[in-house]
């Protein structure tokens, strides 16, 4: 989820001498490979690439997503993400929000399961000027108890307005792993009251760590962005390691009714320690079907040979990668009526499905097409480069990561999908009177 923050930096001095080059833009295209090291000063990793647009982005990573949120402090995750660009310890929220605005730059946070990134987008000479700012959200939070009080309307309404397809996989993660990667990306309403100033600092002050924090930047000098690190105030070291979060596979449901079912049905794919295998997992979904290619058409996918219904619905192949682990599975929407069947024809094809040759040899073009696609989207390519690095260490290129993924063959497809189909999760949201249990599918 991203909160889209108009607020900007701060008024100290930092060593920030030009973070965008100096040199005159070549054409927009092709990304050379990502330059990775690690900051003398605090440990830092920090990943940059040149893309020669006139558009430059830095991001400050944190490996403190939500499923190293506790028992105590369910939810906490989110509301750290609305609250940033919220006053801190050196300047306002005003002057964060006039600064930015200013010179046309935008600063938004994004959450996941795994991380949470404060990225600064803009011209390259308005990142050079406002990228104190973004020194200052990310490493320098005070939770002042008005102001946080100010934005409970505004989680509320993010609850309430939360889409059913977004509320489908957040139910899956739970069935599959209960805790840890399982905590949703939303705090509950009854923890509201719960998670105050004093848990958000703690959370803060455990998680937004020297040691669990990257920095990436696209358009930016490599040497120069080094120096802008090495000026970052961490809270700290956490000195915490990962905590394993184990797939164990279950089910949820969630009967709201209405006209329609939303079902996600995954099993444990591959986590990105194993990049060849997370690739072989990326080909699955494509293979599965990912969408429609072209304006009205419809999706050719695997699963849409097994399904035969004359009424209308919509399904797409699911991979999720985390650091040890990951989900490959489909996700679909259809009228309650026709929910049960496809929910058979779909776990039947995860369990026992076989992939051929040819099927693998399509799926590997369209992750291909897909990849190179992204790569042309700076947004894209900054969160995708944050996330790999934050949990590998390193950046892969779009040309490195297609060199992995022409290296996958039939048998490592085969291998994800017969491992994935080896313990199947549902869950389902919506009108279920026709959804089958998972203790009834075989």
């Amino acid at each position: 989820m991203v909160a889209s923050i108009a607020k900007v930096p701060l008024l100290r001095n930092l060593a920030t001498r030009s973070l965008s080059s100096s040199a005159s833009l070549h054409p927009v295209g092709g990304i050379s490979n990502y330059e990775v090291s690690n900051s003398n000063v605090n440990g830092v990793s920090v990943c940059s690439a040149e893309n020669n647009s006139p558009l430059a982005r830095v991001s400050i990573i944190f490996r403190a997503g939500s499923r190293y949120e506790n028992d105590d402090n369910q939810g906490v995750a989110h509301v750290l993400r609305i609250c940033a660009g919220l006053t801190t310890k050196s300047t306002s929220q005003f002057a964060i929000t006039r600064h930015i605005q200013q010179v046309g730059a935008s600063l938004h946070c994004t959450l996941d399961r795994e991380t949470i990134a404060y990225t600064l987008e803009g011209t390259r000479s308005a990142v050079e000027e406002v990228i104190p700012f973004l020194s200052t959200v990310a490493t320098e939070q005070i939770f002042r108890p008005w102001e946080l009080a100010d934005n409970i309307k505004r989680i509320r309404l993010e609850l309430a307005t939360r889409p059913p397809q977004l509320r489908t996989i957040d139910l899956l993660h739970k069935a599959a792993y209960r805790k840890g990667l399982g905590n949703s990306l939303f705090i509950a309403k009854y923890n509201l009251e719960k998670v105050n100033s004093e848990t958000l600092q703690h959370y803060v002050n455990c998680n937004l760590t020297s040691d669990k924090a990257t920095v990436v930047g696209l358009g930016v000098n490599h040497n120069n962005l080094k120096e802008y690190v090495a000026c970052l105030n961490f809270p700290g070291t956490s000195g915490q390691a990962v905590i394993p979060s184990p797939y164990k596979g279950g089910e949820i449901r969630c009967d709201k009714g209405g006209n329609l079912a939303y079902i996600a049905i995954a099993g444990e794919g591959p986590g990105m320690n194993n990049l060849k295998q997370a690739a072989a997992g990326a080909v699955v979904q494509k293979i599965l079907g990912s969408g429609a290619s072209v304006p009205y058409g419809i999706d050719h996918g695997m699963l849409r040979q097994v399904i035969k219904t004359t009424e209308e619905y919509a399904i797409s192949g699911l991979n999720a990668n985390y650091d040890e682990t990951g989900l490959v599975g489909a996700m679909f929407v259809a009228p309650a009526s026709v929910a049960g069947q496809i929910t058979e024809n779909v776990f039947s094809t995860l369990k026992s499905g076989r992939i051929s040759d040819e099927w693998v040899e399509r799926g590997k073009n369209q992750l291909k097409a897909s990849v190179l696609m992204a790569s042309e989207n700076g947004r894209s390519v900054v969160r995708k480069l944050g996330q790999s690095c934050a949990l590998t260490g390193t950046g892969l290129s779009p040309t490195q990561y297609i060199g992995i993924v022409e290296s996958v063959t039939s048998k490592d497809v085969n291998d994800v999908l017969a491992k994935a189909g080896s313990n199947l999760s549902i869950s389902s949201f919506g009108n279920l009177s026709c959804v089958p249990y998972l203790a009834d599918l075989k």
